[in-house]
């Protein structure tokens, strides 16, 4: 087989009457159920498409319609939703994947950990890297090697742009994690593990909250990148 080292362009989610970028958001998700299958990690985000979650489009869309806005004004807390693409052999382009940014932000569940408030209740400004997902479909799969770490990088450097010294992260920390160590390659250390409760009764969902110093040399991290 032969290996394709892509070449990626990353642009920010564009609102439209199609919702392109909001419909590839989400197909991208789903593409990722049948694939955390097949490495022993079915129980992140179940078996079920999660475009079928409640209220998941609206989400997708009004998180671009808000970034838009951020973009077009600069009013309120950083936000950009971004979509990375690659280029094909024929010269056009395939989205791969995409990322949500928010300044200043946690999610919920975060929030809800004690053990977490040394970081959660800081105070200045720091960046949270709130969605990265990467396309399994058969489309975007030839490309998609290293688009999950570029996504990292630029966030990295729109958190230094903005004069942030400190990124969040957090992540499903089941089967061994192997998710984990993706952001661990890129720079992030563990803060500290937390669960979930989930409503179904099932067990709760395990996380690990991790941060990146900015100002940390690359020099440092491993170039060994999969996402």
């Amino acid at each position: 087989m032969t290996t394709i080292t892509p070449t990626f362009r990353i642009r920010d989610a564009v609102p439209s009457p199609a919702n392109d970028d909001a419909l590839f958001i989400a197909a991208a998700f789903d593409s990722c159920i049948p694939h955390l299958a097949t490495i022993g990690s079915a129980t992140q985000w179940g078996t079920e498409p999660i475009s079928e979650r409640p209220n998941f489009h609206e989400q997708r869309t009004s998180s671009i319609a808000e970034a838009a806005e951020y973009l077009r004004t600069g009013a309120g807390k950083p936000v950009r939703v971004l979509i990375i693409d690659a280029e094909t052999p024929s010269g056009g382009w395939v989205p791969v994947g995409s990322s949500t940014l928010r300044g200043n932000y946690f999610s919920k569940y975060l929030l809800e950990q004690k053990h977490l408030e040394h970081e959660t209740k800081r105070e200045g400004n720091w960046m949270f890297l709130e969605v990265l997902v990467t396309s399994f479909s058969e489309e975007a799969r030839p490309y998609r090697k290293g688009a999950g770490a570029a996504l990292v990088k630029h966030a990295k450097a729109w958190a230094e742009e903005l004069g942030m010294d400190v990124m969040f992260v957090d992540c499903w920390a089941g089967n061994e994690g192997k998710l984990v160590k993706f952001y661990e390659a890129q720079g992030f250390e563990k803060v500290d593990g937390f669960e979930v409760e989930r409503p179904d009764g099932r067990d709760p969902w395990p996380g690990m909250f991790l941060r990146m110093d900015i100002g940390k040399s690359d020099d440092a991290l491993s170039t060994k990148n999969t996402a």
